[in-house]
This record gives C-alpha cells, sequence and structure tokens, in this order.
C-alpha cells in the first residue's frame, strides 16, 4: 500500500530542529544563491534565547548590505523571514514540513532533508544554506 502523503513533523522534532540550528552558530562560510549573489553568514543572534522564540542568523550579502535571518516554526511549517537585505521588505516564506518513513524532517519547497536529532555539523549546515538560497533568491 502506498501513503499519499507524509505526517506532518511534530513540533518537538521541529524544536530540536531549531535548537540544533542555533548551536551550529555558523558565522563564515560563503553561499553562493546565484552567480551574481553570494551572502556570509555572520553570527547567530539568538544563542542565549528559546529556539522556541525562532533562530536567527545576521548575513552579509556581496553587496554589502546585512540582513537578519529568522528560523521559526508554525503550524507543521518552517517560518523564514528575511530581513535588511538589499530590498527595503520584509520576504516571509512558509515553507510545508513533513516527516519520511526514516524520520527525517522534508521541506520540499527549498529541496532539503535533514534528520532532526543530527549533531552532524555538515548536515546542519547544508540544510541551513538550502534556507538561505531559498529566501534570498
Amino acid at each position: 500500500m502506498f501513503e499519499l502523503s507524509s505526517p506532518a513533523l511534530s513540533s518537538e522534532k521541529a524544536r530540536l530542529l531549531l535548537r540544533r540550528l542555533r548551536d551550529l552558530n555558523l558565522n563564515a562560510g560563503p553561499v553562493a544563491v546565484t552567480r551574481a549573489i553570494g551572502v556570509v553568514f555572520a553570527g547567530c543572534t539568538s544563542l542565549d534565547g528559546p529556539a522556541e522564540a525562532g533562530v536567527r542568523y545576521r548575513l552579509r550579502h556581496s553587496d554589502g548590505s546585512e540582513g537578519l535571518l529568522e528560523i521559526g516554526w508554525r503550524d507543521s511549517n518552517l517560518e523564514l523571514a528575511l530581513e535588511g537585505a538589499a530590498s527595503a521588505e520584509k520576504r516571509v516564506i512558509a515553507v510545508p514540513v513533513t516527516c519520511d518513513r526514516k524520520g527525517r524532517a522534508c521541506a520540499r519547497r527549498i529541496g532539503a532533508r535533514i534528520t532532526p536529532e543530527s549533531t552532524n555539523r555538515r548536515e546542519l549546515e547544508h540544510f541551513l544554506r538550502r534556507i538561505v538560497r531559498s529566501i534570498c533568491r
């Protein structure tokens, strides 16, 4: 029998994933968004707060401007917001997250998948880079 829909990621696993992304505290490493647009992580600004309140990363764009990326969780969606980038408006994207048979969080809209319990820095960084590419386009 085939599953037609995947179950949504539980709030507990979503909180764990947010904590892992916060604790990663990526503060260097370029992300190529497009050929002309690049972004560099300038550190997590929400290290002393609960991850449930959102994880915030400062980003430096290739044109010299700075932005603030916020990653939150609401209603089975990753809520992504980018403020202060080259454009004056705030960009917000809701990314539905489901759970596959192996228990991984799957965000098809951004082409990313991760095990919420992962402590693998490379895997967490890859997921975070997918988030940045999707919100900065």
